[in-house]
Parts: structure tokens; sequence; C-alpha cells
């Protein structure tokens, strides 16, 4: 006879990281344990075990790399569901504990088959490329030093839209087969900054970094748009490799949003802190 899992009470939780310090979102397994190594699941599950809780699962919506932050991460959370706290207690513990480079933003119930990534709509991602130095901006912002071209910009951005094997712009698992569908590309100016963000069903490790990446290179003159629409039409190990080696640094990447059935569309979008 199969043994009856224990009850358990789930939570949805909307989180906000500056990834400066960690080594991305995900937990990674002995690795966390070791002296100088971060990760916002750990982190996050470090507060819930040091409060006596009883931690089943901790999952988010994206997996986001070293260096890159989050401004609308999903998680789902099982405790068991004994001694479990309420919503308003569990968010006590996470505020009280979290480390400066954690907030909770919003914290509920949810039904125990939420699953903060299989269930998610789309996701959002948005990079800020400055175009002057700045004494306060630098952990959250690119700074290109040369001029760039802001219709050449747009041009190589917006060619990512669509339907598409992003295979030279990936770093894909055995598994993956680099398709997605990149539902909407925009480019916007908020003072010295250049906004790209960037809305898809789904994305693969550093492939925003490296769209990034690709654009300021037109921008810049050092490449032309028409060879980012080549290589996402006929994608090669060697455009991989070109593309690799001209990411954009994680400094400047946020993950803006995840949305999930009935959510509304994102607003336009903003910068996430004043340079004038």
């Amino acid at each position: 006879m199969a043994m009856k899992s224990a009850p358990l009470a789930s939570f949805r939780l909307l989180i906000e990281y500056d990834g400066s310090r960690f080594q991305g979102w995900q937990k990674q397994g002995a690795k966390q344990s070791r002296e100088g190594v971060r990760t916002v699941a750990g982190s996050i599950e470090h507060v819930l075990l040091e409060a006596g809780l009883h931690l089943v699962n901790l999952g988010g919506a994206g997996r986001t790399d070293a260096g890159v932050h989050a401004l609308g991460q999903v998680a789902h959370l099982h405790l068991e569901a004994k001694g479990a706290p309420r919503p308003g207690e569990l968010r006590r513990i996470l505020d009280s504990a979290l480390p400066q480079d954690i907030a909770l933003r919003d914290i509920r119930n949810c039904p125990p088959r939420f699953h903060a990534r299989h269930d998610a709509v789309d996701r959002t991602y948005l990079y800020q490329i400055s175009h002057r130095r700045s004494a306060f901006g630098k952990p959250w912002i690119w700074w290109v030093k040369r001029g760039l071209d802001p219709d050449r910009l747009a041009l190589a951005w917006m060619a990512f839209e669509g339907k598409q094997d992003v295979s030279a712009f990936a770093d894909l698992d055995t598994e993956e087969d680099g398709r997605t569908h990149i539902i909407r590309c925009e480019v916007s100016e908020a003072g010295p900054l250049s906004l790209l963000r960037v809305r898809a069903t789904h994305f693969y490790r550093r492939l925003v970094r490296r769209m990034v990446g690709a654009a300021v290179a037109c921008a810049l003159g050092d490449e032309e748009p028409r060879r980012v629409i080549e290589d996402l039409r006929n994608p090669t190990e060697a455009a991989n490799l070109y593309w690799g080696a001209k990411a954009a640094p994680a400094s400047g990447l946020f993950l803006e949003s995840v949305r999930y059935p009935g959510d509304p569309e994102p607003g336009p979008p903003k910068p996430t802190l004043a340079i004038h």
C-alpha cells in the first residue's frame, strides 16, 4: 500500500532581489554550503529552516543566472501543514531574517498544484543600458562608452520577435531544442538609459544577455542587423560561439515579471533607478 504524503501548506511568493552578490536563483546542492557561494533560493530556505519550519519544496518561475536581478520573481513554497504559519506570520519571519538584498513583495496561499514555472504564461526581462557613467547605478546598468545608433539598436532588437530558433544565442542543455516564442521586443529611452525589454513564453540560459550584446554590436556599427536575422534563420555552432563572446554583462538584466492565466498585459517599460 502506498503511503499518503503529508498535507501541505502552499504559498505563492513575489520576490525582488539584487543579484549582484548571488550565484543565481537556483540552490546549487553541496556548493551552497561552501563559504562565499550564495543563491537566492538557498538564502530563503536557510531562513525557513532556521525558523523551524518543515520545508518540502521551493521553486522559482525563472532560473536567473549569477549577477542577474529580479523585480518580480514568482515562487511556490510548500511547507508541511502541521505547524505551518499563516501568510502574515510567514511574511514577518522572512522580513525579519532575509538578507538586505532580498525583499518579499507579496505572499498568499495558493493551491498545492500551483507551480511557479510550469503554470507561467510568459516572462518579461528588462535590460538597462546607460549612455553615461553613473556613481550610483553601476550594479544595475551596462555603461556602453561608445555612442549607440538608436535606429540600428531598435532594428536589431526587433529582429528577435516571433517564433524563433534561438540556438545561436543561447546556452542550451542537451535536451533543449532552442525554440521559443518571443512575443514582444521593445526599446524605450529614459534620460541617459536605453531600456530593452523582451517578453517570451520561455527563455534559455544567457539568451537575453546575448540578444542584448548582439543589438549593441549592431548599434555600435561592429555588426549588421542582417547577421542577427541570418543566425536566427540558420543557427550554427560558430554563430553560437560568436554571440556568446559578445554577451552583455549580467549587471543590467532584471527578471521584470511573470504572467499567469488571467493576469493583465504588462504596461510600458520603466527604469529601475533614476539617472539624470
